[in-house]
């Protein structure tokens, strides 16, 4: 484990309300390849910040890789949902391609 991830896991133990801390760990997980331990920080975030378009974004991509078809196409509805009453252009296309895509 990197000294970074580890730090990210040293603050999110200190303070696991902090949803930027565990959102930044399941990044960090990422590029590590812990792609399960990753998954379920996501889905604190998303079970914990409804809104987090971002995080629904970021558990979709994550589901995709996974082989998790109907799960990532919950997800990447309700980043569409978001993006577009968030008014956020880019994310709501990669999102709509994504589906596309799944579907």
């Amino acid at each position: 484990m990197s000294e970074e991830l580890e730090n990210l896991r040293e603050k999110l133990d200190k303070s696991p309300n902090n949803l930027l801390f565990r959102f930044s760990y399941a990044q960090k997980l990422l590029a590590f390849a812990n792609e399960s331990e990753a998954l379920a920080q996501l889905q604190v975030c998303v079970d914990a910040r409804e809104d987090w378009m971002f995080a629904h974004l970021l558990k979709a991509k994550l589901e995709i890789s996974l082989g998790k078809k109907k799960d990532a196409i919950v997800s990447l509805n309700k980043t569409i949902a978001l993006a577009k009453a968030q008014t956020h252009e880019d994310p709501l296309m990669e999102a709509t391609e994504l589906l596309e895509s799944l579907v």
